[in-house]
């Protein structure tokens, strides 16, 4: 971040911050000139600053490249609708002010920092005299209503959420040809050598170039003009240039240029939608550019290039000799304009064929991709392999960077706090892989504010205004990356956060980019839509519907794959517990008491087994439990850990409370056998074992 960003936005927080000094100097200085010229210019000062900043609000929002900065606004909008309350008579009767005020704050901020502001507001509207008598009860009363309403809706609001119908748009659909045109820096082909949007747009506008070439070339000698060019409005996100290219009399070679909106050839062409044409001294004042040939004209002339009415581009031809142009010279640009607008139709309709055929293609193959998650196995923790989220996401990510020719892609997972998120999964040129699990503030950076507003945005990286904050938290971000696209991904189910593209070439990405993105952030919705209710699937076949833990048969498939794996090379335990006179339990005080017994013991068993092992119900007050890599010691002392804290549960029952016991067998592997069935009947006679003893003990095989 530049210096002068920093400074920028330091000046900004200090403007928001310096309305409530405002607010208090305004009340002081009314109290030393009441009705008088320097408390009456002072009232003035809020609204302009007001304005200002609203100004400002509107053309940062007409920008993709920036941010717009709503805490100034706000706190000098709130100080200037103060200032009109209490010394405008009229407004303050009909108390919009107060009303509107109050239920904004509550709207925009949570309790923890509306309610402060409110009563601040509320004490000082009472404190000014105003023109309503009982100003304090008046505003107080408002203050309670209009803010306890705000917080209402607000909650309902976060409860709620924006419903979001599904695929709002067809994935194929058509796009504009983007001009003037850019360099990949890699010919238009990609690195995979697979033909993509991308370079089929490149290679389209090669054709394109070259049809205009030859329209220049034959313009140059029908007009007699010394150079001749097209020029088309910058696709560069907040540009306010004209690029093309350039042809001069006696050079094969052809020229970038660029050109101000405030050139009066080209605003009179797009904007006016009409021809230009001066000859003669006075075409000095219309140069181009400053020095060299061109820069003293003698005739300057401009038409539009329309294709179906809309303006496209300008055709630009400058004559340095002196005398006339070869007539006509206007007519004669007009008839290259048609062909060059019609040269720009046949293009685009080329592309968008291209485009329906490359999207259907990686359309399908996301899709298919997407099913054949179905069929894989969801790993289990520690399993080294990838979780079925884990494979959409690495899918979605290599299609973006397929698609828009990213050189590093993030996506962005939301917390319960918009304000936090995590890197799900990132793609660069090093690798590809999660982040950390845990989720960091995202701060002031640009990511987390199109998190939050949803909204899109495109940093070129080219030289300009300086952002006042970072588009990335500082720990995520690279050296070297200067272009940024971050696109906001919503959905009811699936994932909820920012696509960020990165690439350290300037002015990489334009809008047509992040409709492709938002095209393939849709499918991989649909994705996690489909892996939601395979794991939803998957959890109900697995999982003991009283309890909550393994059933017998998952726990069972578990067991037989952990010892698989461990092939006899590493020991791990297998424990069996029966809850010590639980038919007695459910004789006494009935079986609802027993079926939550056995929620609270399974609660101690799911909530007390390390990461690795595993907690199942084994069959009616049986359970069993799976300890990794843990010798015949170990394993005794993690039973006897369970013995206890079962022991310490008490259960509520009719005004009085009820403990259990618990009796556990111990049975390790390859010390006491290596199968399933071998470990479990082994694991079973310690159980037996300790049952004999007199319960409430652990006992390990063979005894």
């Amino acid at each position: 971040m530049s210096g002068r960003g920093d400074a920028l936005k330091r000046f900004r927080y200090a403007a928001g911050l310096f309305a409530p000094v405002y607010l208090l100097a305004l009340y002081l200085l009314r109290e030393r000139f009441p009705g008088g010229v320097p408390f009456l210019l002072s009232i003035a000062i809020g609204p302009l600053v007001a304005a200002y900043f609203l100004v400002s609000y509107f053309l940062d929002r007409k920008r993709d490249d920036r941010v717009p900065d709503f805490l100034p606004l706000l706190a000098w909008g709130a100080a200037a609708a103060m200032e009109i309350h209490a010394f405008v008579p009229p407004v303050a009767r009909t108390g919009v002010v107060p009303a509107a005020l109050f239920f904004g704050l509550a709207m925009k901020f949570p309790p923890i920092l509306s309610i402060p502001a409110i009563l601040c507001s509320d004490a000082w509207l009472a404190a000014v005299p105003g023109p309503i008598g009982k100003e304090i009860f008046y505003t107080s009363a408002m203050a309670l209503v209009a803010g306890g309403v705000g917080i209402a809706v607000r909650r309902g609001h976060r409860k709620g959420g924006p419903e979001v119908n599904g695929v709002q748009e067809a994935v194929a659909r058509s796009r504009a040809l983007v001009l003037p045109w850019e360099d990949s820096g890699t010919d238009g082909i990609p690195a995979s050598g697979a033909m993509t949007e991308e370079s089929s747009l490149l290679r389209r506008e090669e054709e394109l170039k070259d049809g205009i070439r030859q329209a220049l070339d034959r313009l140059s000698g029908l007009t007699g003009a010394s150079h001749v060019a097209y020029i088309a409005r910058s696709a560069s996100p907040g540009s306010v240039l004209h690029e093309g290219f350039l042809l001069s009399r006696g050079s094969p070679v052809f020229r970038e240029i660029s050109l101000p909106d405030t050139y009066v050839p080209v605003r009179e062409a797009t904007v006016f939608r009409k021809p230009f044409l001066e000859v003669g001294p006075g075409a000095r004042r219309y140069a181009p550019w400053k020095s060299g040939p061109g820069s003293a004209p003698s005739g300057v002339a401009a038409v539009p290039v329309f294709r179906e009415g809309v303006v496209e581009g300008v055709l630009l031809a400058v004559r340095d000799e002196e005398g006339p142009w070869r007539d006509p010279v206007i007519p004669a640009m007009e008839l290259a304009g048609h062909f060059v607008g019609r040269d720009i139709e046949r293009m685009r309709e080329l592309h968008q064929g291209d485009r329906y055929f490359l999207r259907g293609e990686w359309y399908h193959e996301m899709v298919r991709k997407m099913a054949e998650v179905g069929t894989e196995a969801d790993p289990e923790p520690g399993g080294g392999a990838r979780s079925r989220r884990e494979m959409v996401y690495a899918e979605t990510a290599e299609q973006v960077r397929r698609q828009v020719d990213a050189d590093r892609v993030l996506l962005v997972e939301s917390g319960e706090d918009p304000g936090n998120g995590r890197v799900a999964w990132a793609l660069s040129p090093e690798g590809d892989g999660p982040g950390t699990e845990g989720c960091e503030p995202l701060g002031n950076s640009y990511v987390g504010w199109v998190i939050r507003t949803g909204t899109q945005r495109i940093f070129p990286g080219a030289a300009g205004p300086p952002r006042s904050q970072g588009v990335l938290p500082g720990s995520w971000e690279r050296e070297g990356e200067r272009s940024f696209l971050v696109l906001p991904v919503e959905g009811r189910v699936g994932f909820r956060g920012a696509l960020v593209c990165a690439h350290p070439q300037e002015k990489r990405f334009r809008k047509h980019h992040a409709e492709i993105a938002r095209d393939i952030t849709r499918v991989m919705q649909l994705g996690l839509s489909h892996v939601e209710r395979l794991e939803s699937l998957t959890k109900k076949a697995t999982t003991d519907g009283l309890t909550g833990l393994s059933n017998r048969k998952a726990f069972l498939e578990r067991l037989a794959v952990d010892l698989a794996r461990l092939d006899g090379r590493h020991p791990c335990g297998v424990v069996m517990l029966d809850i010590d006179h639980f038919k007695g339990i459910n004789d006494t005080y009935g079986h609802p008491f027993g079926d939550e017994v056995l929620r609270g013991v399974a609660s101690v068993l799911g909530k007390g087994v390390r990461k690795g092992d595993a907690a199942g119900r084994y069959g009616g007050e049986e359970f069993v439990l799976y300890l990794h890599m843990a010798d015949t010691e170990r394993a005794r002392e993690g039973a006897e850990r369970f013995r206890r804290m079962i022991r310490q549960i008490r259960f509520a029952h009719a005004g009085k409370e009820i403990a259990v016991t618990a009796s556990f067998g111990v049975a390790c592997a390859p010390h006491h056998g290596k199968g399933v069935e071998e470990l479990l009947n082994h694991a079973d006679e310690a159980l037996y074992l300790s049952k004999r003893r007199g319960r409430d003990r652990v006992t390990v095989y063979p005894g």
